[in-house]
């Protein structure tokens, strides 16, 4: 009776034999999927970062309103770096928030500069009350759809970042 070799690989001196093992295309499939997933949830928390800091920033000081295009320029300069990586619709909704956050801002800022300054000191000296530039509901209108992006973008983020589904 004649036994049959297995082709072996001589590894320093060390013998291995060929099973058939190794890495199949549906791994590499699965590592270069999560790899694209990763990159995408990075540049959306870039993205979702930049929204948010002119969010916070704009609210801290009201006068910023005007310097919305420091902001677009970040977002412009993420857009270079990771637009494949984004997806359009993603990319419109922050812009559509910044929109909206400036012009709600600007309505509720009814004067730059100085004069903004004597109108908030006049609220905070309980004065009479001050003229407002905008209506009421106009402002609660932009407050509103300020408000219904950020929920929109919020809810997106959590579902490239974190994978849950709404």
């Amino acid at each position: 009776m004649r036994f049959r070799r297995r082709p072996k690989f001589n590894v320093t001196g060390v013998n291995f034999p060929v099973i058939g093992g190794g890495v199949t295309w549906s791994e590499k499939a699965d590592e270069r999927a999560h790899r694209a997933l990763s990159e995408r949830s990075a540049a959306f928390t870039e993205l979702w970062k930049i929204a948010q800091d002119a969010h916070i920033g704009m609210r801290n000081n009201f006068d910023k309103a005007d310097e919305l295009s420091d902001v677009y320029r970040r977002m412009n300069v993420l857009l270079i770096e990771k637009a494949p990586a984004l997806e359009e619709s993603d990319v419109k909704l922050a812009r559509d928030f910044i929109t909206a956050l400036g012009e709600f801002i600007r309505l509720l800022r009814p004067l730059p500069g100085e004069s903004a300054d004597r109108l908030r000191d006049e609220i905070a000296s309980t004065a009479a009350r001050p003229q407002m530039t905008g209506d009421l509901e106009t402002m609660q209108e932009s407050y509103s759809r300020m408000s219904g992006y950020n929920e929109l973008l919020t809810r997106r983020y959590r579902e490239v970042v974190f994978g849950e589904t709404t």
